[in-house]
Protein backbone atom coordinates (compact mmCIF):
# COMPACT_ATOMS: atom_id res chain seq x y z
CA UNK A 1 0.00 0.00 0.00
CA UNK A 2 1.65 3.19 -1.27
CA UNK A 3 -0.42 5.82 0.91
CA UNK A 4 -2.92 5.84 3.88
CA UNK A 5 -5.05 8.72 3.79
CA UNK A 6 -6.37 10.31 7.49
CA UNK A 7 -9.39 11.97 8.10
CA UNK A 8 -10.64 13.12 11.37
CA UNK A 9 -14.03 15.01 11.90
CA UNK A 10 -16.11 15.28 14.41
CA UNK A 11 -20.31 16.63 14.33
CA UNK A 12 -19.56 18.00 10.62
CA UNK A 13 -21.09 15.72 8.31
CA UNK A 14 -21.29 17.55 5.45
CA UNK A 15 -17.72 18.91 5.77
CA UNK A 16 -16.84 15.25 6.18
CA UNK A 17 -18.68 14.15 2.85
CA UNK A 18 -17.34 17.49 0.78
CA UNK A 19 -13.52 16.68 2.03
CA UNK A 20 -13.78 12.69 1.14
CA UNK A 21 -15.51 13.53 -2.16
CA UNK A 22 -12.45 16.30 -3.27
CA UNK A 23 -10.06 13.40 -2.29
CA UNK A 24 -11.93 11.14 -4.46
CA UNK A 25 -11.10 13.43 -7.21
CA UNK A 26 -7.86 13.51 -6.71
CA UNK A 27 -5.20 12.35 -9.35
CA UNK A 28 -3.50 9.31 -8.00
CA UNK A 29 -2.13 7.82 -10.95
CA UNK A 30 0.03 4.26 -10.07
CA UNK A 31 -0.69 4.85 -6.54
CA UNK A 32 -2.24 2.38 -4.14
CA UNK A 33 -4.35 3.67 -1.43
CA UNK A 34 -6.85 3.86 1.49
CA UNK A 35 -9.02 5.59 3.62
CA UNK A 36 -8.99 6.02 7.33
CA UNK A 37 -12.10 8.21 8.37
CA UNK A 38 -11.89 8.60 12.77
CA UNK A 39 -15.00 9.79 13.69
CA UNK A 40 -14.86 11.31 17.64
CA UNK A 41 -17.93 10.74 18.80
CA UNK A 42 -20.33 12.78 16.85
CA UNK A 43 -23.91 13.21 17.48
CA UNK A 44 -25.27 14.96 13.95
CA UNK A 45 -25.51 11.69 12.26
CA UNK A 46 -21.41 11.42 11.41
CA UNK A 47 -21.39 8.55 13.74
CA UNK A 48 -24.49 6.48 11.91
CA UNK A 49 -22.27 6.63 8.56
CA UNK A 50 -20.84 3.59 7.17
CA UNK A 51 -17.69 3.18 4.89
CA UNK A 52 -20.31 2.00 2.52
CA UNK A 53 -21.81 5.34 2.12
CA UNK A 54 -18.34 7.24 1.65
CA UNK A 55 -18.09 5.18 -1.63
CA UNK A 56 -14.04 4.67 -1.11
CA UNK A 57 -12.69 1.14 -2.23
CA UNK A 58 -10.32 0.97 0.58
CA UNK A 59 -10.32 1.33 4.47
CA UNK A 60 -12.80 1.69 7.02
CA UNK A 61 -14.68 4.18 9.49
CA UNK A 62 -13.73 4.34 12.76
CA UNK A 63 -16.13 5.30 15.04
CA UNK A 64 -14.33 6.42 18.78
CA UNK A 65 -16.54 5.56 21.52
CA UNK A 66 -15.31 8.13 24.09
CA UNK A 67 -14.56 11.82 22.71
CA UNK A 68 -10.71 11.62 22.24
CA UNK A 69 -9.83 14.30 20.79
CA UNK A 70 -7.98 15.55 18.03
CA UNK A 71 -4.44 13.78 18.42
CA UNK A 72 -5.82 10.84 19.85
CA UNK A 73 -7.30 10.25 16.61
CA UNK A 74 -5.01 11.35 14.42
CA UNK A 75 -2.66 8.27 15.81
CA UNK A 76 -5.64 6.09 15.91
CA UNK A 77 -5.35 6.51 12.50
CA UNK A 78 -1.17 6.35 11.95
CA UNK A 79 -1.52 3.48 13.72
CA UNK A 80 -3.88 1.53 11.38
CA UNK A 81 -2.69 2.83 8.41
CA UNK A 82 -1.01 0.57 6.21
CA UNK A 83 0.81 2.96 3.67
CA UNK A 84 4.32 3.92 3.18
CA UNK A 85 2.71 7.54 3.50
CA UNK A 86 0.05 8.92 5.73
CA UNK A 87 -1.80 11.88 4.59
CA UNK A 88 -3.66 13.54 7.55
CA UNK A 89 -6.50 15.49 6.49
CA UNK A 90 -9.21 17.96 8.73
CA UNK A 91 -12.44 17.77 7.36
CA UNK A 92 -13.19 21.22 6.87
CA UNK A 93 -10.64 20.87 3.73
CA UNK A 94 -11.51 20.76 -0.18
CA UNK A 95 -8.12 19.51 -1.86
CA UNK A 96 -6.65 20.56 -4.99
CA UNK A 97 -6.80 17.27 -7.54
CA UNK A 98 -3.19 17.26 -7.98
CA UNK A 99 -1.91 18.36 -4.18
CA UNK A 100 -1.14 14.45 -3.31
CA UNK A 101 0.79 13.94 -6.64
CA UNK A 102 2.79 16.39 -5.90
CA UNK A 103 3.45 15.76 -2.44
CA UNK A 104 4.30 11.91 -3.02
CA UNK A 105 6.23 12.67 -5.92
CA UNK A 106 8.33 15.66 -3.64
CA UNK A 107 8.56 12.82 -0.88
CA UNK A 108 9.99 10.51 -2.93
CA UNK A 109 12.82 12.80 -4.44
CA UNK A 110 13.59 14.51 -0.94
CA UNK A 111 13.66 11.72 1.76
CA UNK A 112 15.78 13.81 4.36
CA UNK A 113 12.09 15.56 5.22
CA UNK A 114 9.70 14.24 8.01
CA UNK A 115 6.93 16.16 7.45
CA UNK A 116 5.42 18.05 4.19
CA UNK A 117 2.02 19.96 3.37
CA UNK A 118 0.75 22.59 0.85
CA UNK A 119 0.12 25.56 0.85
CA UNK A 120 -2.96 26.81 2.19
CA UNK A 121 -6.31 28.62 0.78
CA UNK A 122 -9.49 30.16 2.11
CA UNK A 123 -12.18 28.33 0.51
CA UNK A 124 -14.34 30.73 -0.25
CA UNK A 125 -12.26 33.72 -2.00
CA UNK A 126 -9.53 31.39 -2.92
CA UNK A 127 -6.71 33.95 -1.66
CA UNK A 128 -3.27 32.18 -0.11
CA UNK A 129 -3.51 32.11 3.59
CA UNK A 130 -0.54 30.24 4.65
CA UNK A 131 3.08 29.36 2.77
CA UNK A 132 5.24 28.39 5.84
CA UNK A 133 5.09 29.26 9.78
CA UNK A 134 7.39 29.93 12.20
CA UNK A 135 7.47 30.46 15.72
CA UNK A 136 8.82 32.82 17.88
CA UNK A 137 10.74 30.89 20.83
CA UNK A 138 11.43 34.45 22.77
CA UNK A 139 7.90 35.42 22.21
CA UNK A 140 5.62 32.08 21.55
CA UNK A 141 4.21 33.84 18.38
CA UNK A 142 3.31 32.11 15.44
CA UNK A 143 4.01 34.00 12.46
CA UNK A 144 2.02 32.63 9.38
CA UNK A 145 3.62 33.58 6.12
CA UNK A 146 2.59 34.15 2.49
CA UNK A 147 5.79 34.27 0.38
CA UNK A 148 6.35 35.13 -3.08
CA UNK A 149 9.57 33.79 -4.03
CA UNK A 150 8.07 30.65 -6.04
CA UNK A 151 10.59 27.83 -4.08
CA UNK A 152 10.10 24.44 -4.59
CA UNK A 153 9.48 24.23 -0.63
CA UNK A 154 9.32 26.12 2.25
CA UNK A 155 10.52 25.29 5.56
CA UNK A 156 8.44 25.43 8.21
CA UNK A 157 7.90 25.15 12.21
CA UNK A 158 5.30 22.50 11.97
CA UNK A 159 1.96 22.34 9.46
CA UNK A 160 -1.46 22.45 10.39
CA UNK A 161 -4.94 20.99 8.52
CA UNK A 162 -3.36 18.89 6.11
CA UNK A 163 0.34 17.62 6.00
CA UNK A 164 1.84 14.09 5.18
CA UNK A 165 4.48 12.10 7.00
CA UNK A 166 6.40 8.67 5.96
CA UNK A 167 5.02 5.90 7.91
CA UNK A 168 9.64 5.31 8.64
CA UNK A 169 9.13 8.14 10.31
CA UNK A 170 6.41 7.28 13.25
CA UNK A 171 8.18 3.93 13.62
CA UNK A 172 11.50 5.93 14.41
CA UNK A 173 10.66 8.94 15.87
CA UNK A 174 7.28 7.80 17.40
CA UNK A 175 3.67 8.92 17.43
CA UNK A 176 2.11 12.56 18.33
CA UNK A 177 2.32 13.43 21.54
CA UNK A 178 -1.34 12.72 23.40
CA UNK A 179 -0.91 14.46 26.63
CA UNK A 180 -1.09 17.98 24.56
CA UNK A 181 -4.45 17.26 24.14
CA UNK A 182 -5.37 19.57 20.87
CA UNK A 183 -2.96 22.49 19.87
CA UNK A 184 0.53 22.64 19.28
CA UNK A 185 0.43 19.18 18.28
CA UNK A 186 2.30 19.87 14.82
CA UNK A 187 4.94 21.89 15.60
CA UNK A 188 5.80 19.44 18.23
CA UNK A 189 5.62 16.49 15.88
CA UNK A 190 7.99 18.73 13.73
CA UNK A 191 10.43 19.81 16.18
CA UNK A 192 11.26 16.31 17.60
CA UNK A 193 11.68 14.88 14.34
CA UNK A 194 13.90 17.58 13.64
CA UNK A 195 15.84 16.54 16.53
CA UNK A 196 16.30 13.25 14.52
CA UNK A 197 17.72 14.92 11.18
CA UNK A 198 14.77 15.16 9.83
CA UNK A 199 13.39 18.62 8.00
CA UNK A 200 9.78 20.17 7.50
CA UNK A 201 8.66 22.15 5.02
CA UNK A 202 5.73 23.00 2.60
CA UNK A 203 5.57 22.49 -0.87
CA UNK A 204 3.36 25.85 -2.95
CA UNK A 205 2.74 23.42 -6.21
CA UNK A 206 0.15 21.55 -3.63
CA UNK A 207 -2.87 23.36 -2.56
CA UNK A 208 -6.09 22.63 -0.05
CA UNK A 209 -8.50 25.08 0.25
CA UNK A 210 -9.75 25.51 4.07
CA UNK A 211 -13.10 26.30 5.20
CA UNK A 212 -11.93 29.04 6.91
CA UNK A 213 -11.93 33.44 7.09
CA UNK A 214 -8.25 35.07 8.25
CA UNK A 215 -10.91 37.89 9.70
CA UNK A 216 -11.84 35.55 12.24
CA UNK A 217 -8.57 35.44 14.15
CA UNK A 218 -9.21 36.83 17.48
CA UNK A 219 -12.52 35.68 17.57
CA UNK A 220 -13.73 33.31 19.75
CA UNK A 221 -13.55 30.68 17.00
CA UNK A 222 -9.81 30.65 16.83
CA UNK A 223 -9.49 31.15 20.53
CA UNK A 224 -10.74 27.76 21.55
CA UNK A 225 -14.50 29.08 21.84
CA UNK A 226 -16.09 25.73 20.12
CA UNK A 227 -14.33 23.62 22.80
CA UNK A 228 -13.40 24.65 26.55
CA UNK A 229 -10.09 22.24 26.30
CA UNK A 230 -8.72 24.16 23.20
CA UNK A 231 -9.09 27.66 25.07
CA UNK A 232 -6.99 25.98 27.74
CA UNK A 233 -4.45 23.52 25.69
CA UNK A 234 -4.01 27.10 23.74
CA UNK A 235 -1.91 28.92 26.80
CA UNK A 236 -0.62 25.68 28.68
CA UNK A 237 0.84 23.93 25.27
CA UNK A 238 2.74 27.25 24.31
CA UNK A 239 4.20 27.40 27.35
CA UNK A 240 4.94 23.70 27.11
CA UNK A 241 6.83 24.26 23.43
CA UNK A 242 8.81 26.94 24.60
CA UNK A 243 10.04 24.81 27.49
CA UNK A 244 10.92 21.56 25.16
CA UNK A 245 12.31 23.25 22.24
CA UNK A 246 13.67 26.83 23.42
CA UNK A 247 17.72 27.76 24.77
CA UNK A 248 18.04 29.28 27.98
CA UNK A 249 17.49 33.46 26.82
CA UNK A 250 14.41 31.38 24.85
CA UNK A 251 13.08 30.48 28.24
CA UNK A 252 14.27 33.61 30.11
CA UNK A 253 12.47 36.04 28.04
CA UNK A 254 9.20 33.87 27.40
CA UNK A 255 8.70 33.20 31.45
CA UNK A 256 9.45 36.84 32.55
CA UNK A 257 7.75 38.54 30.08
CA UNK A 258 5.65 37.25 27.47
CA UNK A 259 4.00 34.05 29.14
CA UNK A 260 1.75 36.47 30.91
CA UNK A 261 0.99 38.36 27.65
CA UNK A 262 -0.98 35.40 26.13
CA UNK A 263 -3.39 34.85 29.16
CA UNK A 264 -4.34 38.51 28.98
CA UNK A 265 -4.90 38.84 25.58
CA UNK A 266 -7.23 36.26 25.32
CA UNK A 267 -8.70 37.11 28.33
CA UNK A 268 -9.26 40.70 26.65
CA UNK A 269 -10.70 39.30 23.67
CA UNK A 270 -12.75 36.64 25.00
CA UNK A 271 -14.62 39.24 27.21
CA UNK A 272 -14.41 41.98 24.16
CA UNK A 273 -16.63 38.92 22.21
CA UNK A 274 -18.69 38.17 25.61
CA UNK A 275 -16.96 34.56 25.93
CA UNK A 276 -16.33 35.11 29.65
CA UNK A 277 -16.35 31.52 30.43
CA UNK A 278 -13.21 31.13 28.03
CA UNK A 279 -11.65 33.35 30.71
CA UNK A 280 -11.21 30.77 33.59
CA UNK A 281 -9.69 27.91 30.74
CA UNK A 282 -6.43 30.50 29.89
CA UNK A 283 -5.64 30.82 33.40
CA UNK A 284 -5.86 27.04 34.61
CA UNK A 285 -4.41 26.56 31.45
CA UNK A 286 -1.49 29.27 32.18
CA UNK A 287 -0.69 27.81 36.01
CA UNK A 288 -0.18 24.22 34.42
CA UNK A 289 1.73 25.96 32.20
CA UNK A 290 4.23 27.10 34.87
CA UNK A 291 4.23 23.80 36.31
CA UNK A 292 5.45 21.89 33.42
CA UNK A 293 7.87 25.02 32.64
CA UNK A 294 9.42 24.91 35.86
CA UNK A 295 9.05 21.07 37.13
CA UNK A 296 8.59 19.23 33.81
CA UNK A 297 5.50 17.79 35.12
CA UNK A 298 2.27 17.53 32.81
CA UNK A 299 -0.47 18.93 34.76
CA UNK A 300 -4.08 18.64 33.11
CA UNK A 301 -6.44 20.86 35.29
CA UNK A 302 -9.54 20.05 33.03
CA UNK A 303 -9.54 16.37 33.72
CA UNK A 304 -9.62 15.53 30.03
CA UNK A 305 -7.50 13.03 28.18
Amino acid sequence: MDLSIVITTRDRKQDLLDCVDSVKKSSFGNLTWEMLVVDDLSSDGTEKTSFEELRVKSGKIIHNKYQEMMVISRNTGAREARGDYVLFIDDDNIIDPDMIRILVDFYRKHPDYSVIGPSMYCLDDKKKYLDYQKIDLFTGHTIGTVDLSKSEVYESDGIPNVFMIKKEVFDKCGFFDEILIQTWIEPDFAMKTRRDGYKCGMIPAARTYHKVRMEDNYKPRSMGGMFNQKAYCLIRNRMVFISRYGNFLNKAVFISIFSLFWPLAYSMFAVIYNRRDLVKMYWMGFFDGLVYFFTGKMRNSLRIS
